[in-house]
């Protein structure tokens, strides 16, 4: 009988431990690479001053209502990270897109004076 309650308490602390790390996430999901923050995002670019760099298409998913509300910034900054990777200093996002608890953006990375 006692190795009954025992196992029930530890099925219970296991499961509040979990639901605890579940919830201690936070909002950010994507990490910052150094010098992203010097990185612009724009609507447009002189061709005259710029260098296209590339592109990269990224995506993040998540169900939960602040997810999606964050999932625009998650993938700016996943754009802002892979400038930095390619030597911009600029991204243009070209295409966003959700769908079924899935976004996903398109980004243009430029160098530019």
């Amino acid at each position: 009988m006692r190795s009954k309650k025992n196992l029930l308490l530890i099925k219970k602390i296991i499961l509040v431990l979990f639901f605890f790390l579940i919830s201690c996430g936070g909002a950010k999901f994507v990490q910052e690479s150094p010098g992203s923050e010097n990185v612009n995002l724009v609507t447009s670019i002189d061709q005259n001053q710029c260098e296209f760099k590339g592109e990269v298409k990224d995506k993040v998913k998540g169900y939960s209502n602040d997810f999606i509300g964050t999932s625009e910034k998650n993938l700016i900054q996943l754009g802002k990270n892979a400038a930095v990777e390619k030597n911009g200093n600029t991204i243009i996002m070209s295409i966003y897109k959700q769908y079924r608890g899935t976004q996903s953006a398109l980004f243009k990375i430029y160098a530019c004076k």
